[in-house]
């Protein structure tokens, strides 16, 4: 497995839980940022394309009306794909990834 040539990252922005990248794709994630509404929102990552209760790798609470932004110290691979899900308290999401060919 390697990354797509290039140093560059991307990024994806979504209203709403969706795929990251494409789908069932391994796809390496770098960092995120989501806005919170009037309540802190959760965002759940999973391994896959759906979000089904076996593949979730973890969960992230916002901050009240702010926007939670988080660098990871590196890329975290998800072999199956990116599935990010918002609860209802979650305005908008961005993802800075590359995808990952095999």
């Amino acid at each position: 497995m390697y990354l797509e040539q290039g140093p560059e990252v991307g990024r994806v922005i979504l209203a709403a839980g969706a795929v990251v990248g494409i789908s069932g794709k391994p796809v390496a994630l770098y960092g995120y940022t989501f806005k919170s509404a009037g309540t802190a929102g959760v965002l759940t990552f999973f391994n896959g394309t759906a979000a089904t209760a076996a593949n979730v790798a973890w969960d992230d609470t916002g901050i009240i009306s702010t926007t939670k932004v988080v660098a990871l110290a590196s890329g975290i691979v998800f072999p199956n794909g990116l599935f990010a899900s918002f609860d209802a308290n979650i305005t908008t999401g961005t993802f800075f990834v590359r995808q990952v060919l095999t």
